[in-house]
């Protein structure tokens, strides 16, 4: 089985935003930025009403300035720089990745780069839509869509899985 789709800039940009709040950590951290964020506003009210030096000024004027962008811009700004990264280590702006399920292992291709995983490495499955994530042992996910076979299907791929993750 074969699963086969184009990296584009957008496509890229789009997982961005699915892993804000993907994952314990992710959440603890946004979290922590919402407080930092409300604790900036609440200093600046507190400012407004009693007066204050100016070094409070800055410190939640900078809480409330870090906190909008660690919640609304970061992660775009982290996965842009990626893209640019591997366009850039590619030489091109668009490349296909190919994940084939071979016999012996799990074949991944990103337009020049092959890597080769074992099928007992991976830990669990979910599906969401037309996307799949597999998630490996060592915090790796290989993503694919299920439109995006160009050999096989999505379960025949499962129920190789399920025989070869044994």
């Amino acid at each position: 089985m074969k699963n086969e789709y184009k990296i584009t800039k957008k496509i890229i940009m789009s997982w961005a935003k699915e892993y804000t709040l993907f994952g314990w950590a992710n959440i603890t951290v946004f979290v922590l930025w919402c407080l930092v964020g409300v604790i900036g506003i609440s200093m600046i009210i507190l400012l407004s009403i009693g007066g204050g030096e100016a070094i409070n000024w800055y410190l939640s004027i900078l809480f409330v300035l870090l906190s909008v962008f660690k919640l609304f811009f970061s992660r775009s700004v982290v996965w842009s720089n990626r893209y640019k990264m591997l366009a850039k280590t590619y030489g091109v702006s668009e490349w296909t990745r190919t994940t084939e399920f071979a016999d012996e292992e799990i074949i991944l291709t990103d337009h020049t780069s092959v890597t080769k995983l074992k099928y007992e490495n991976i830990k669990k499955i979910k599906e969401k839509g037309d996307l799949i994530l597999i998630f490996l042992n060592n915090n790796l996910v290989i993503r694919l869509y299920k439109d995006a076979f160009v050999e096989g299907s999505w379960e025949e791929c499962k129920e190789k899985i399920k025989s070869m993750a044994k």
